[in-house]
């Protein structure tokens, strides 16, 4: 009886556990993928008289399609907002020339600019994105 009972809890729980790993190892990728993305974002050396307007709301989005369109598509987005005293020309030209990394190639990078403040900063959205086909993960299928 014993072995019995062993036997049936293996023909349970083996499958469940493969089905388990099956699901999981796509989302724990795809999320690895997406903290080390928000690392690179976030090392990148803001431009000169600039600092982070809300280091503690810093955004790190991963989703289907985060930009619309339709397909399977596995998104990341960085997003932090800045405090700067730059014009959006000079922000434009700093973030021109960076090479960040994203999950599978190189980021694309969008600016958005506040109209400037009474004292004469403007605070502008970082956005960094990149996206590559469905590789398993359910979240973008």
């Amino acid at each position: 009886m014993r072995i019995m009972w062993g036997c049936l809890t293996a023909v349970v729980i083996v499958p469940l556990v493969g089905l388990f790993l099956l699901i999981m190892i796509p989302i724990w990728r795809d999320d690895a993928r997406l903290d080390a993305f928000y690392d690179r974002v976030v090392a990148y050396p803001l431009p000169p008289n600039s600092r982070d307007a809300f280091s503690m709301d810093r955004d790190a989005t991963f989703g289907k399609n985060l930009v619309g369109g339709s397909g399977s598509y596995c998104d990341y987005r960085v997003r932090i907002t800045l405090q700067t005293a730059l014009t959006p020309q000079e922000i434009h030209r700093h973030y021109d020339n960076a090479s960040i990394a994203g999950a599978e190639s190189k980021a694309m990078i969008s600016l958005y600019f506040r109209d400037e403040d009474s004292a004469g900063g403007r605070r502008v959205i970082v956005e960094a994105y990149d996206s590559h086909d469905w590789d398993g993960d359910w979240r973008c299928y």
